[in-house]
């Protein structure tokens, strides 16, 4: 009886392992597909969703360090991350949401009620509030999944591409036993329909048919020009979408970085999703919809034609941390001029861009190492100074340039 139990105790521990790996890597894998979504609001809620897999993984993760697990990725790893590629291989979005909310995470929601429902409730009770938490923010993200395929699967011939993919879905989760593992692995490899390879990663992101998509985006105005420059500020914000998309494509194609890598990445990438949502939100009480002005993903094709060493580089050393001197000015513009509610989004804005630096800091050398850079990281950011400074937008290249520019040497003394 005693074994019996201490069994039913190592296994949960076990059924944890699996779970914090398929949060983090469902998180990386809706990374990659973001910038194929074309919906624009289903964009939006993919980025939380991508924040909440790392937060699940998290939570997952500190409570098996409690149980004395160090390395919660020993021994699953390996079998979850080649079973998420296989659900990489979805030719559309509405497949991609369809096999990730209605299979895997609906077995996930299932696994973590009865593990919540049926562990110790005094010796293991951390566990349940935190299987808790997971269980209500993962209910509310298969049922918004519900609402949106019902609306993305709009044609008969959507809806049985559909259901194959579903189908195809669960034969995956098959051989790997489940996603506890309790039904053992199925030694046949499951088949995807014909013609089924990655689309991964996206060379140009996507968008919606109300956007009106032309090579840059419209000309700085005068900041003295008031409505003008604010509805043409948080247009900009909402463009950072393309950011987050990036971002996102990062998340999904460095392999092999440790778990805090993937945790600030998702983080990093929904903050750039909020930085879009903050836009619209703006333009909104303006009187504005987003797809109002001409759009662009120049910004984002641009940087896939690097690696990812290059794209975070030039985001978070040069773009970011070129950002700010303008949007202090924007601050203290819409301060005088009473605008309390831009200055606000402006502020936050730059709390979170001053976070984004330093964990370029923190990023930018273990990634060049990863990749195995031999150049110095001084030299690199040069690089992505000059990169920027040819395909940027008109800020990104004045601030780029700027840096680039010899330095007065009668201002290095002042």
């Amino acid at each position: 009886m005693g074994s019996h139990l201490l069994g039913n105790a190592q296994k949960n521990v076990h059924r944890l392992q699996r779970f914090q790996a398929f949060e983090i890597q469902t998180s990386r894998l809706l990374g990659g597909w973001l910038p194929g979504i074309r919906r624009w609001e289903v964009k939006h809620e993919v980025g939380l969703h991508i924040w909440q897999g790392a937060e699940n993984s998290r939570d997952l993760r500190t409570r098996l360090w409690e149980l004395r697990v160090t390395n919660p990725d020993r021994g699953v790893s390996d079998i979850i991350i080649p079973a998420i590629k296989e659900f990489a291989r979805a030719q559309h979005d509405y497949e991609l949401l369809a096999g990730l909310y209605l299979v895997l995470k609906q077995d996930l929601l299932h696994a973590y009620r009865e593990i919540a429902e049926t562990t110790y409730d005094i010796y293991d009770y951390p566990t349940i509030p935190i299987l808790k938490k997971i269980i209500a923010v993962t209910e509310t993200q298969i049922e918004w999944a519900k609402r949106v395929l019902a609306d993305l699967t709009d044609s008969g011939e959507k809806k049985r591409q559909t259901q194959r993919w579903i189908m195809y879905a669960q034969d995956v989760l098959a051989s790997i036993g489940g996603v506890d593992g309790d039904e053992g692995e199925d030694t046949s490899a499951p088949v995807p329909p014909p013609a089924y390879s990655t689309l991964l990663p996206f060379v140009e992101a996507q968008r919606d048919e109300r956007f009106k998509l032309q090579p840059a985006l419209p000309p700085m105005p005068d900041m003295k020009s008031d409505g003008e420059w604010t509805a043409w500020q948080f247009m900009g914000y909402a463009t950072e979408m393309q950011a987050a998309e990036t971002l996102a494509t990062c998340l999904w194609e460095v392999e092999g970085m440790e778990w805090e890598f993937y945790y600030d990445f998702a983080r990093h990438c929904w903050d750039e999703v909020r930085h879009s949502q903050l836009g619209c939100r703006r333009l909104e009480q303006l009187g504005y919809h987003i797809s109002d002005f001409p759009h662009s993903v120049s910004a984002y094709a641009w940087r896939q034609l690097y690696d990812p060493v290059i794209r975070y580089c030039a985001l978070t050393y040069v773009i970011e941390a070129g950002s700010f001197k303008l949007k202090h000015q924007s601050y203290q513009h819409y301060l005088e001029q009473d605008d309390l509610e831009s200055a606000q989004a402006i502020m936050f804005d730059i709390i979170d861009e001053t976070m984004h630096v330093r964990w370029g800091a923190k990023w930018v050398p273990p990634l060049m190492k990863h990749y195995g850079y031999t150049e110095t990281l001084d030299e690199l950011v040069k690089r992505c100074r000059e990169i920027t400074a040819k395909y940027g937008t008109a800020a990104q290249k004045a601030a780029a340039e700027r840096d680039l520019a010899p330095k007065n040497k009668a201002n290095e003394k002042g």
